[in-house]
């Protein structure tokens, strides 16, 4: 009796063991996904880095002179979209960022426009006061 008393004894703690290994198991899976979970997406953080490069490229350029609302619209799109990757709201959060790249590039080009608009302007200004001198002795030698 004493040798099946033995034998049910390494059966219960070969029973017991192979638990407590599938207990720590889908221990160590639920951590590896819940840690997984916690970090946003590459491509949201990634879309996001760029929403605050390209906001911060368009203040540096003329942008706030000349396309002012556009600039604005996207730093409260870049600010709306850091709120929703602290909210983990990782799809709004790269919408959010796609916006405000877009917006922050109108800006600047809208800037650019605006910078090439008026030093065509003040060229042509240039031109027609030099023809005019220029036909001033035209004029003056008939």
């Amino acid at each position: 009796m004493a040798v099946q008393n033995g034998g049910s004894l390494k059966k219960g703690v070969s029973m017991t063991s192979k638990k407590a290994v599938i207990q720590l198991l889908l221990f160590c899976g639920a951590i590896g996904l819940s840690s997984c979970a916690g970090k946003p997406p590459a491509a949201t953080v990634s879309q996001v880095s760029q929403a605050e490069l390209g906001v911060q490229q368009a203040s540096k350029s003329k942008a706030p002179d000349y396309a002012s609302l556009e600039l604005y619209t996207a730093r409260e799109q870049l600010d709306a979209a850091k709120e929703a990757m602290h909210k983990k709201d990782y799809t709004q959060a790269r919408r959010l960022a796609e916006r405000a790249l877009v917006n922050a590039q109108l800006a600047e080009t809208k800037a650019e426009a605006e910078q090439t608009r008026r030093a065509a302007a003040e060229l042509r200004q240039s031109i027609e006061a030099l023809r005019s001198e220029a036909e001033k002795p035209a004029s003056r030698s008939r």
